[in-house]
């Protein structure tokens, strides 16, 4: 369709707005999404959620058939005793590789904690872990997806009595849902992304009036608020019209009337994440006793990387500056050398990352990279080096993208320094 050549004028300028303001086109700015660290890793991409067992697992099963056949004859195919046992057998078949039987076995465990304690027994809490890890090692997302959906309901549903149980499932299946995404579970994730936003709020809306609820579990379902910001920041970019355009405006074709409820409410949200995810760190840091400057530092550093990975330096810089006195004045100048002596990739939290298997006919493929930091956390000069001539496509790639990377800034003596040719070891994800 035709359009004046104010009109015209306009798109161009909008256009350009966003490749200079690191919207999509700019490419990506989610470290750890195609590439990251070597040695890199973040919880919040699914680590083993249930404890491994306190003693050796034996050579063979007959230990546990014997023990589980002699308590079934004692009391029956329902006895309280088969529950510990049962799931020690599914351990057994956990470790061997035997995922379906061990599958098996903790369902039956939890069935007898069910029969035995009640549908919502917090014994059934250690054998539900272990069961979401047997899912996601043998790779079956969906009944994973379910599961976790199971564990969160029956630990409440993120709503009170708040007891320590009900608030860690609560965190659980809010990563969980973050791992969905980044593993692409769903074709269309708008409406996971919205929920999972909408939920972590409710929950820090309830934590907020129940004064009985210690301030350190706030803090957490802040931070995980957080990585959620840093989602949808990246999934969801303004839409022209957002930036200057009548709505009416006919734009490259794109008819803005029809909009998806899920994919409006999400552009609502992303239009002020920054002052959101300040709010939220700044809601956190009043609920640090002051006899906690570790904690306070830490709640300093996620704000001061938050800006900092927005490109606005300048409130960066005052709050990585209050890190540093934070730590300096409590003594832990050891800290402020830990994380703030070298530049570190953002965002540090594992929001983007998701490590996969490798697949048929794939190799692993690790770039040397050497750069330089400026005090302000942006890359240049980038170098890279592989051991194998063929992988020099792949070097390339991460020259790329690293150079859209922002960095948290090296400190020395309270003032961000530039630094030149930093060394890293890179590996891409995809």
């Amino acid at each position: 369709m035709l359009f004046c050549a104010a009109c015209r004028v306009r798109v161009l300028a909008v256009l350009c707005l966003l490749l200079a303001s690191g919207g999509a086109a700019a490419g990506p700015r989610a470290y750890g999404e195609t590439f990251v660290r070597v040695g890199h890793d973040w919880a919040d991409a699914g680590s083993t959620l249930a404890p491994p067992p306190s003693q050796p697992l034996p050579e063979g099963d007959s230990q546990y058939r014997a023990q589980v056949s002699e308590l079934e004859q004692r009391g029956g195919p329902y006895a309280d005793a088969l529950a510990e046992p049962l799931a020690a057998w599914a351990r057994y078949y956990q470790h061997t590789g035997d995922a379906a039987r061990a599958q098996r076995l903790y369902l039956r465990a939890l069935h007898v904690v069910r029969i035995n304690d009640g549908l919502y027994s917090q014994r059934q809490l250690p054998i539900l872990r272990a069961l979401l890890d047997g899912y996601r090692a043998s790779g079956d997302l969906d009944a994973l997806d379910e599961r976790y959906a199971y564990y969160f309901h029956l630990f409440g549903g993120g709503e009170p009595p708040f007891t320590a149980a009900r608030l860690r499932a609560a965190l659980d299946y809010l990563r969980w849902q973050r791992e969905a995404l980044r593993l692409e579970l769903d074709s269309d994730d708008t409406r996971r992304l919205l929920e999972l936003y909408q939920l972590n709020a409710r929950i820090l809306a309830l934590l907020e009036e129940n004064t009985e609820v210690g301030d350190n579990w706030y803090r957490e379902f802040a931070l995980s608020q957080l990585r959620n910001l840093y989602l949808i920041d990246d999934r969801v970019q303004p839409r022209i019209e957002q930036l200057g355009l009548a709505p009416s405006t006919p734009v490259l074709g794109s008819d803005w009337s029809n909009e998806d409820f899920h994919r409006k409410r999400l552009e609502d949200i992303q239009r002020d994440s920054l002052q959101r995810g300040a709010d939220l760190l700044r809601d956190a840091l009043q609920r640090v006793e002051p006899g906690e400057p570790r904690e306070r530092a830490r709640l300093q550093l996620q704000l001061a990387d938050w800006y900092q990975w927005h490109g606005s330096v300048a409130l960066a810089d005052s709050h990585y500056a209050q890190v540093v006195a934070t730590l300096s004045a409590a003594g832990e100048e050891n800290l402020v050398q830990q994380w703030l002596g070298q530049p570190r990739e953002l965002p540090d939290n594992g929001a983007f990352w998701q490590p996969r298997p490798l697949q048929p006919g794939q190799r692993r493929v690790v770039v040397q990279a050497s750069f330089d930091v400026s005090r302000r956390g942006r890359v240049r000069n980038v170098r890279t080096t592989v051991s194998d001539a063929q992988d020099e496509a792949v070097a390339a790639r991460l020259r790329r993208r690293l150079a859209r990377v922002r960095f948290s800034p090296s400190y020395e003596s309270g003032q961000a320094q530039p630094v030149a040719q930093l060394q890293r070891a890179y590996e891409l994800i995809d």
